[in-house]
């Protein structure tokens, strides 16, 4: 009969227990070291390497010791055995089971975990976010499972010669003479004790004076620790080495202990740039007259009817403004251009190269290289050729460099469509607030914007100003004094991450003004109860939004209103699934993942085909501006790395901006854009096709020139040099706050558009270069600024080297008033 006891005694020993968490703390140091291993050279590696395992070798030697069955003797009161045990066993569950934790969300995320921002699983979206890694966390487990019961013997032996080396130095150091010890042996008769008696498993066995063979190999392990313990305490003091040597034990207290900000500590070698000569300057100032608000306040402009300090555009050194310029010659005449409604059209993880998707693109090489003959199969190839017929009509692009019959129909909708656009965050939330609002994104992880002041009215905020004037009936199209009435919509969850209590923050009401599934899996819903499947851990698709999408614009033309919608795409979301009457092609080898996510950008083509039909069929066209933009990225083609989380990678930045109209010429722009200039474009449309009607016009041209980003409709000025910069040269800076909000930013200058830098913001971050024209030369990365600068200046030139300094001083001025402008940190009040 089976006996539960032997199974116990035999799998969960002493032995199987140090080899479990022996292999996982390893196995997550080496994680946390190959992580950052791109901040150290080579050098570097060898000549300290051995030393960032000296925290980790301790620790095994610490759990091996209370592991050691003298450290209970059996005859000892047994309340004093038990209170051991337990906290003993305690110690050595929390070490393992943190380093258990690092390993998982590793193989799921691709990134280290990082402490401090846990408490996003909470809630139900949360939790299933976290949940749809358990399935490889399994995998994680039996495969650390196996390892420590193949090696359980030999870890437990090896590190047994530490205990015992240790014991017999301490014992000749204090009594002056050799102690008798536990000799260690693969036979230790710990697995041949009765099975039935779990108390003898308990009992010591008989000590022995070691021999010559063991006081060599005691020799030996001694030394090992004894050079790796002088190595740390040799080595610089360089961030890099001392940040590698933490075992994954401690990552934790020093995640949330190394969070302080790391740019007071930069200190300017070449001394060009801004310096420290902006450190007493702030945009913040009385507002802007505004004599048109109404007596009443009215959200988004709190700051008028408070007499709070406001940004002042006039006064910031380093907002660049193009309204000087003359309209792009390529538009034309916009006043034949009339834009009553305008939807704003989020594409959730969609990067540049899939709007269209292109053959020479990196998602479609790295499918075909997975393949045996590098060839797409023909079904592979049929699915991408037709995947995305709509961004092609959008953006006007049908260069995708797949074979097509000569003479293929290429219709164009109209429109701008631009090349190089990079969003404001690689964080949704984020992203969608520097869209919508105009602004930079909070520096802080995750949402927290929804807690502090939004410091510019939003996009819904100005359309509740507008109607509270007073219009004339005088101008070209008789829509210009209709109400405008917002609404946002997505067919997942505004539960996570308080997404909703933003949106309401944004300027759209919670009453009627918010849809999302919560809504629509009601029986109160307004076309009926959704009984769909989730698609993802957020909801699912986004069909059901179509009766609302129809139901705005009909309602705006029974009550002569105007409609604005704001809409996040939600199939392209991880895990990529589509429904199931949806064909599902594979196209890669061994791609999971990123055929799944190729697969689902062609669903969300086939649902804007679906929008553009539903308001073709409307009729309200050609009065309809549609703003397509991606919120981020996803490096899935270059690292593997699924989430933006932690992933600087250059390409999450990297997405498809398209103001659309049938009316608009379309045209190709390739200037260094960013989508925080979709607010002062939208706002300069409307005031050049003449669709606002005269005092409304004003307003809005009030309001146009007090935001920071340039307008997409004129030609973009990347430098500037006035007053406020005591005459010195300023670029056209583009920020990108990098998942989850507060340990990197990435920035970008309009003048050397490929270059680019990740600031860390945290100290527990490194700085990283790169130069997109130069792919040949590997990215510089570095903790400390003065060797990061150093190797910029080897690896690319001085110019390069100088640049980065600039950056690095223009960073740490935008950093600290993005917290004076949300009121956050050391501003709030």
């Amino acid at each position: 009969m089976f006996d539960l006891r032997r199974l116990i005694v035999v799998v969960a020993n002493r032995r199987f227990v140090f080899a479990l968490a022996a292999i996982a703390i390893l196995a997550a140091k080496l994680i946390h070291i190959s992580s950052h291993i791109s901040a150290l050279t080579t050098r570097e590696v060898k000549k300290w390497g051995f030393s960032f395992f000296t925290q980790d070798v301790l620790l095994l030697v610490i759990i091996r010791f209370l592991l050691d069955s003298a450290l209970f003797p059996p005859r000892g009161p047994r309340f004093v055995r038990l209170g051991a045990s337990t906290i003993a066993y305690s110690f050595i569950a929390f070490t393992t089971t943190l380093s258990i934790i690092n390993i998982c969300f590793f193989v799921v995320s691709g990134s280290e975990i990082h402490w401090r921002n846990v408490g996003v699983a909470g809630g139900a979206a949360g939790r299933a976010l976290v949940l749809s890694g358990l399935l490889s966390s399994i995998v994680v487990m039996g495969i650390l499972t196996l390892l420590s019961w193949a090696f359980q013997n030999i870890l437990f032996v090896v590190v047994g010669l530490a205990t015992d080396a240790i014991t017999c130095f301490v014992a000749f150091v204090t009594r002056g003479r050799l102690c008798d010890v536990q000799l260690q042996s693969a036979n230790d008769d710990y697995l041949r004790l009765p099975q039935s008696d779990m108390e003898s498993a308990a009992k010591p066995k008989k000590r022995a004076r070691p021999s010559w063979t063991h006081f060599v190999l005691y020799i030996v392990v001694i030394s090992a620790i004894l050079i790796q313990i002088i190595q740390s305490f040799i080595r610089p003091h360089d961030r890099s080495l001392t940040f590698m040597s933490w075992t994954p034990a401690l990552l934790p207290f020093i995640d949330l202990k190394n969070s302080a900000p790391n740019l007071e500590t930069v200190i300017p070698h070449y001394k060009t740039g801004i310096n420290h000569e902006w450190d007493s300057l702030t945009p913040l100032r009385q507002p802007i007259p505004l004599p048109w608000l109404p007596e009443e306040p009215i959200d988004g402009f709190e700051d008028w009817y408070k007499n709070e300090l406001h940004y002042d555009a006039s006064a910031d050194p380093l907002r660049i403004s193009n309204l000087e310029e003359p309209l792009r010659p390529e538009l034309g005449d916009l006043k034949d251009v009339p834009i009553r409604h305008i939807m704003t059209i989020v594409l959730e993880s969609t990067r540049k190269d899939v709007f269209p998707i292109r053959e020479s693109g990196a998602s479609v090489e790295r499918l075909k290289n997975s393949w045996d003959d590098k060839k797409l199969p023909d079904a592979a190839l049929k699915r991408l050729k037709s995947l995305t017929p709509v961004a092609k009509f959008l953006t006007g692009d049908y260069d995708d460099d797949f074979e097509r019959p000569a003479g293929e129909e290429q219709k164009k909708r109209g429109g701008m469509s631009f090349n190089d656009a990079y969003t404001t965050s690689t964080f949704t939330l984020k992203s969608l607030t520097g869209a919508l609002c105009g602004i930079m994104p909070m520096v802080a992880d995750f949402n927290l914007e929804y807690l502090h002041h939004v410091y510019q009215p939003c996009l819904p905020h100005i359309w509740g100003a507008l109607n509270t004037l007073e219009h004339e009936d005088d101008g070209s199209h008789d829509f210009e004094g209709y109400k405008w009435a917002s609404t946002f919509m997505q067919s997942v969850t505004l539960d996570w991450d308080h997404f909703g209590s933003l949106m309401e923050k944004l300027g759209f009401s919670s009453d009627g003004g918010l849809i999302d599934k919560e809504y629509l899996i009601k029986d109160t819903a307004k076309f009926g109860k959704v009984d769909l499947k989730n698609i993802n851990y957020f909801g699912f698709e986004e069909t059901p939004l179509e009766d609302y999408i129809r139901d705005e614009f009909e309602k705006a033309k029974k009550d002569d209103g105007r409609v604005f919608i704001t809409h996040v795409t939600s199939t392209t979301h991880h895990p990529f699934g589509m429904p199931a009457n949806e064909t599902y092609v594979p196209l890669g080898k061994g791609l999971d993942d990123l055929s799944h996510y190729i697969n689902a950008v062609g669903y969300d083509d086939r649902w804007l085909g679906r929008i553009l039909d539903t308001i073709d069929d409307l009729g309200v066209a050609n009065e309809t501006l549609l703003v397509f933009m991606g919120d981020h990225g996803l490096s899935i083609p270059e690292n593997d790395i699924l989430p933006t989380y932690y992933n600087p990678h250059i390409i999450n930045n990297h997405v498809p901006l398209v103001f659309s109209h049938p009316k608009l010429p379309a045209i190709t722009i390739d200037d260094a854009v960013s989508t925080q200039q979709i607010l002062p474009t939208i706002l300069d449309l409307l005031i050049e096709t003449g669709s606002v009607s005269g005092a409304a016009a004003n307003a809005t041209r009030d309001l146009l020139h007090n935001y920071e980003g340039q307008s997409l409709l004129r030609r973009t000025r990347n430098v500037y040099s006035g007053p406020e910069t005591n005459d010195k040269e300023v670029s056209n800076w583009q920020f990108t706050n990098i998942n989850p909000g507060r340990a990197m930013l990435g920035l970008r200058d309009a003048r050397q558009k490929t270059w680019r830098m990740v600031v860390p913001v945290v100290d527990n971050q490194e700085w990283q270069f790169f130069d997109t024209a130069r792919p040949d030369v590997e990215a510089v990365v570095a903790f400390e600024f003065s060797e990061y600068q150093k190797k910029i200046e080897e690896s690319y030139g001085e110019d390069e080297a100088r640049w980065v300094e600039e950056a690095a001083f223009v960073a740490r001025w935008a950093l600290d008033e993005n917290s004076r402008r949300w009121r956050y940190g050391p501003y709030e009040p």
